[in-house]
């Protein structure tokens, strides 16, 4: 059995107080019968009454109570199967983690500014699928697409230059794998690119048009200055001047029949792309099968119900003997 609200177990603590009221409740009685008649008489005054049937009428309040209490702790037990319906689109996000994005001309640097990015993407999601591929000289499919954004924001929170598997930067093979990583997913597909748009390989473009005729709708973001600042090369130990090259972006992003972005910490950019998302795109419907336990509150609401019942239909009096 499992209890959804165990939280609500500190309802049980309203019992003692309650059994102490009751324990009281006969002095209290006694002590106000006093002051109108003489003690000795008391107990004439009772004698209509049944002590069965009043201890029998508390105690299934007290029961009933109980009952109540077990119910709004919403019990379950026993597996049934659920068809959940869902829908949403299939977002796959194309990170840079290369050299170049420690650069410091965005605060705290490039690749951190696109970490806080995706994570305020992520929160904003609508029961969306989100996927999320790391890349410099090679690209990896970090996250497949999932809804479980929890697990998608761990992942992103591990990554940093230092898990880049080669230097440089290939942001077509990224497109490439994002192309493929989408394969099987139903509806509308939006690949967003968050890079500084330095590419030592030049195929982003012919990449960005291929997934453009599949149906990917391409966003690109693009983090840094164009004055650009000096990076230190972790190979040669050599200082190169690295720059955000917003042309190429656009490039990209025209290529794919998307829009282009500049990352800004107010991260007004994000409801410009995801109002444009919602409004231009359908997303993929499914229906899914799990497996889940019962809730069983309602048994011990109908038992607290049927006590309560049966408390107010007893009446407390001895039974009367016919006189012959």
């Amino acid at each position: 059995m499992n209890i959804y609200y165990p939280e609500h177990l500190w309802l049980l603590l309203i019992l003692i107080p309650l059994i102490v009221l009751l324990a009281l409740l006969e002095p209290r009685r006694r002590k106000r019968f006093s002051r109108f008649a003489e003690t000795a008489f008391y107990s004439e005054y009772l004698s209509k009454y049944s002590p069965f049937f009043l201890a029998l009428k508390t105690a299934l309040a007290i029961l009933a109570l109980v009952f109540i209490i077990f119910a709004l702790l919403r019990p379950q037990w026993d597996y049934e199967t659920r068809d959940l319906d869902s829908s949403g689109l299939d977002i796959m996000v194309c990170l840079d983690i290369s050299q170049s994005m420690n650069a410091k001309d965005i605060t705290p640097s490039r690749l951190q500014r696109a970490k806080l990015q995706i994570g305020a993407l992520i929160d904003k999601l609508r029961g969306d699928r989100i996927g999320l591929i790391a890349f410099a000289g090679v690209p990896t499919l970090e996250c497949p697409l999932t809804d479980d954004y929890q697990s998608a924001l761990m992942i992103l929170g591990g990554l940093g230059t230092q898990a880049a598997v080669r230097e440089g930067t290939d942001i077509g093979a990224a497109l490439a794998l994002a192309g493929k990583s989408f394969v099987g997913a139903g509806g509308s597909n939006v690949l967003l690119l968050i890079t500084d748009g330095e590419d030592l390989q030049d195929s982003a473009v012919v990449q960005a048009k291929r997934l453009g005729a599949l149906g990917v709708k391409i966003y690109s973001m693009g983090v840094g200055t164009e004055e650009g600042v000096l990076v230190q090369n972790q190979a040669t130990g050599q200082q190169i001047l690295s720059k955000l090259d917003a042309a190429r972006l656009r490039q990209i992003a025209s290529s794919g029949k998307g829009e282009y972005f500049s990352v800004t910490p107010g991260q007004a950019e994000l409801d410009q792309i995801l109002q444009d998302i919602y409004n231009a795109e359908k997303g993929w419907e499914r229906s899914r099968n799990l497996s889940a336990l019962k809730d069983q509150y309602a048994i011990p609401a109908a038992a607290a119900l049927l006590l309560l019942l049966a408390e107010s239909l007893i009446l407390p009096l001895r039974k009367t003997r016919k006189r012959k």
